[in-house]
């Protein structure tokens, strides 16, 4: 539940808003979530929704709970396509959007009554070209905040907030209007970072994005088949890969940006080397491949950075 007086603030913003808002869920074996985060778009207190699931070539039923839904409710459009991953899928929503604004929910999370309405009432409210919350409820954080703290950003704030880790790196607890996705995709090879890149290449795009802090999505940390589960080689190669691309497709290059990204960077690797131990990479197993063990060699390395690249 939000506090008091956002609730009054979203109703009085949009107590004139029919604006569509376009619901991005791609979807791949998550029956056993996919209800739940289905439900929880349907259920929300703004009405006028668009809800796209892409199917992404699910192997078990995730691809039939879509279509049983849509048979219920007529917002929802399902998309049914062959496994490309989860950019693919994206875009393949953002192909076909219709809303004037767009936002993402993950088929294995689920959102809050308040998740579209928040966030539409602050881009409407202050004429935003993104409205985002830098706050979220998870596996182990289920306490909503006691205040909001609403800030406007330029392209460049919202940049170095997202590379220093303030704002939820992936595409979800965002919205965005659809003018200003127009030239802006995920990276279809991308699958750890994807949504890191596509909000930064957003940000450089947007003149005023409002952030608040309420939450009002629930990330899901117990999927096992999700691709932040479990460890893997092919994830932090990708990782790291996803992170200098973002580096190369940079257009607001100043010393705040660029410090920034050092630190997302450091970050970056530093994750990277904690998900080794606590998965029990040894350095034993590592150097069985060549690759892995220049990547283990690249993460330590990173790891013992000065402490000028930390940030409060």
């Amino acid at each position: 539940m939000l506090p008091k007086e956002t609730s009054e603030f979203i109703e009085q913003k949009l107590i004139n808003v029919t604006d569509k808002v376009t619901v991005i869920v791609p979807v791949y074996n998550v029956s056993s979530f996919l209800s739940k985060c289905i439900e929880s778009i349907c259920e929300q207190e703004y009405p006028f929704l668009e809800i796209i699931l892409v199917d992404d070539g699910s192997t078990d039923e995730s691809g039939k709970i879509c279509d049983s839904y849509a048979e219920k409710d007529a917002r929802i459009k399902v998309i049914h396509k062959q496994n490309q991953g989860v950019s693919s899928a994206r875009n393949t929503g953002l192909d076909v959007a219709t809303g004037r604004w767009i936002c993402f929910v993950d088929g294995d999370d689920y959102i809050m009554p308040e998740y579209v309405s928040y966030m539409l009432a602050l881009g409407v409210a202050y004429d935003a070209d993104i409205a985002l919350t830098t706050h979220m409820f998870g596996s182990f954080d289920n306490k909503q905040m006691d205040a909001d703290d609403v800030r406007i950003w330029t392209g460049e704030d919202a940049v170095e907030a997202i590379l220093c880790y303030k704002v939820p790196i992936g595409c979800y607890c965002k919205m965005f209007k659809r003018e200003v996705l127009k030239t802006t995709r995920f990276i279809p090879e991308v699958f750890i970072g994807e949504g890191f890149n596509f909000n930064v290449a957003a940000f450089q795009k947007s003149n005023r994005i409002l952030a608040g802090k309420l939450k009002t999505y629930f990330y899901r940390r117990d999927n096992p088949t999700s691709a932040m589960t479990k460890f893997s080689i092919k994830k932090c190669e990708c990782g790291l890969k996803a992170l200098d691309i973002i580096k190369e497709n940079l257009q607001i290059h100043t010393d705040r940006v660029q410090t920034a990204w050092e630190f997302a960077d450091w970050r970056t690797h530093s994750d990277f080397y904690d998900a080794m131990v606590l998965a029990k990479a040894l350095i034993v197993k590592v150097v069985v491949s060549k690759n892995i063990y220049f990547l283990f060699v690249h993460v330590i390395r990173y790891c013992s950075v000065p402490d000028h690249h930390h940030f409060e």
